[in-house]
């Protein structure tokens, strides 16, 4: 087009000077003075012919020079690859400090302690196995169970191969290489703190991918512990018998003494140690009781009802009378789940229930 064009203004420009010659041809003028003439209007033609030749030419070059990027940007966008993120592995560490590693999310699970079902449940997870006095909440009842807590059928359990065995890792630490030497993965969580309890459940969380679940539950837990308080300041026994009507007094470093804790009373058993059937009691003499006389006396009851409560047998003991817990009525019949055989999420129910029943006696 270029060419064209050139050729086009140089045939309009050779015109106009053909004309110019005719018209001084018939001039009166002198010869040199229609040469000047001539010559400067061959020099304007011929540079307003080089001028327009650049315009096109230079409109030609920025044309084809879009054309070339409007192509090398197409190519780009085809051949652009994309790439899956690759499947993260779940690392986590468990109460007895094991770390443990995960190529995908457990789907079988098997809790064989009251513990360990419940922290499963409040984080999102379900049971598939569960020991026999795993009975909160009310999904884990229909579940098939291996027996007791303290001694879970190890057959069972390992016949029904799960992806992961949830236990308790103060009482069934033991079970850990027994499972283990049979390739089955085992997770421990404890609840000697409240710190304990939603640790475990935050763990759980990120295990089976709940974390959202696992962080509302623990968020709740804080939230209702803190309204709760912890300023009640009164001394108290948290007392359970035995069948020889033997009287054990709750130690602060065990899980019935960490809910009178956590609310501020001063437990009067923490001078002993841990001694009797209960795991953090210690045995506590008539004498004992008299000594401590708290403000308050928590009782539990291990037999269920009808059997009668331990805090109506406990005003029946004469010497204690004088106590003066019974002097003012503050004896409080405590829950045995709540407060004995399941810690872990529901410790905001028994500091709830526990903090309700202080204020009634004020």
């Amino acid at each position: 087009m270029s060419r064209i064009n050139s050729k086009l203004l140089g045939f309009f420009g050779f015109s106009i000077i053909s004309v110019l010659l005719f018209s001084i041809a018939c001039s009166s003028e002198p010869e040199v003075i229609i040469e000047e003439k001539i010559v400067e209007v061959a020099k304007e033609v011929i540079k307003e012919v080089e001028v327009e030749v650049e315009k096109v030419v230079e409109k030609e070059v920025i044309v084809e020079v879009e054309k070339i990027v409007e192509v090398e940007t197409e190519k780009i966008v085809v051949i652009t690859p994309t790439h899956e993120p690759a499947p993260e592995k779940i690392v986590v560490i468990d109460a007895l400090g094991r770390e443990l590693t995960f190529e995908s999310i457990p789907t079988k699970v098997a809790t064989i302690s009251p513990t360990a079902t419940e922290m499963v449940y409040a984080s999102g997870g379900k049971s598939a196995l569960r020991d026999r006095a795993s009975t909160h909440p009310e999904a884990a009842l229909s579940l098939p169970d291996v027996g007791s807590a303290y001694n879970p059928s190890v057959e069972t359990i390992i016949g029904s191969r799960p992806d992961l065995v949830v236990i308790e890792a103060i009482t069934q630490a033991r079970f850990v290489e027994i499972l283990g030497a049979v390739g089955l993965n085992v997770f421990a969580v404890k609840a000697e703190s409240v710190e304990d309890v939603m640790g475990g459940i935050t763990n759980l969380g990120i295990i089976f991918g709940t974390k959202e679940i696992a962080n509302k539950a623990t968020t709740d837990i804080k939230d209702r512990l803190t309204a709760a308080g912890t300023d009640d300041g009164r001394s108290v026994l948290i007392l359970i018998s035995d069948p020889d009507q033997n009287l054990y007094a709750a130690l602060p470093s065990s899980y019935t003494g960490l809910v009178a804790a956590v609310i501020g009373m001063e437990n009067k058993a923490s001078d002993l140690s841990n001694s009797g059937p209960y795991p953090g009691f210690a045995l506590m003499s008539p004498e004992a009781v008299l000594m401590a006389n708290p403000d308050v006396i928590i009782t539990i009851t291990p037999a269920p009802e009808p059997a009668p409560r331990l805090s109506s047998l406990i005003t029946m003991i004469p010497p204690f009378a004088g106590l003066k817990a019974i002097q003012t009525g503050s004896i409080i019949e405590a829950d045995l789940d709540l407060f004995l055989q399941a810690p872990g999420p529901r410790i905001v129910e028994a500091v709830e229930f526990l903090k309700s029943a202080l204020d009634s006696m004020k």
